[in-house]
């Protein structure tokens, strides 16, 4: 993609989405909304989605959970939909959320030190952060945004806990437990949708 995409954060029913707009070369517009579900599940859309056919809401393929060990440690689980081929897993078929590819190593574990810190990606954003975050050392930017949003959210949910009522999420009615909407998808607008489609409405 060339030049910036315009982005923002939202609250959700479930949590905080980031909604990043994109107008692309090819005349399309590219509308992608990633969710985090409170506390630590999140759904990403195709990350490597080319922009080129107009679609309306496809969703993520894969449902994550960051599980934490101890303080200084998490687990990263998935539940993928594999999509099927003549009744098998489609062999060549890549997740939506799997980094590793021809122009960014993802959280490639095997670099040296030297090929870390002259193309860096999540990972070395992530382990840069010490392995217990410093808020004290932050100089969190309007970029940062989102961050902030879900800080706040979390923060109401511990709040609720102590005051006795339940946190987001949490479903005790056995007749609303059943499958629960989601707010992340990739949308790509035609050019002449997105000639006629506000930036501010939801597609």
């Amino acid at each position: 993609m060339q030049g910036a995409p315009r982005i923002a954060w939202e609250k959700t029913p479930l949590g905080v989405r980031y909604k990043l707009i994109k107008d692309l070369p090819n005349g399309n517009r590219l509308v992608r909304h990633a969710e985090c579900i409170a506390p630590n599940a999140f759904i990403i859309p195709n990350i490597r989605e080319p922009g080129t056919v107009a679609k309306r809401k496809e969703r993520g393929t894969e449902l994550s959970w960051a599980v934490p060990i101890d303080n200084e440690h998490v687990r990263g689980i998935s539940i993928v939909a594999w999509p099927l081929e003549g009744g098998e897993p489609k062999g060549d078929w890549k997740a939506g959320t799997d980094t590793v590819q021809d122009i960014r190593p993802g959280s490639e574990l095997r670099r040296t030190y030297e090929e870390r810190q002259r193309k860096p990606d999540d990972l070395e954003a992530q382990e840069g952060q010490r392995a217990i975050a410093i808020h004290a050392l932050e100089n969190l930017a309007t970029s940062d945004l989102g961050i902030v949003t879900l800080r706040r959210l979390l923060r109401e949910q511990i709040r609720r806990i102590e005051d006795g009522l339940d946190p987001i999420n949490t479903v005790r009615d056995l007749d609303a437990n059943h499958r629960i909407p989601t707010n992340a998808w990739n949308t790509v607008l035609a050019p002449t949708e997105a000639a006629s489609v506000a930036y501010s409405e939801d597609v």
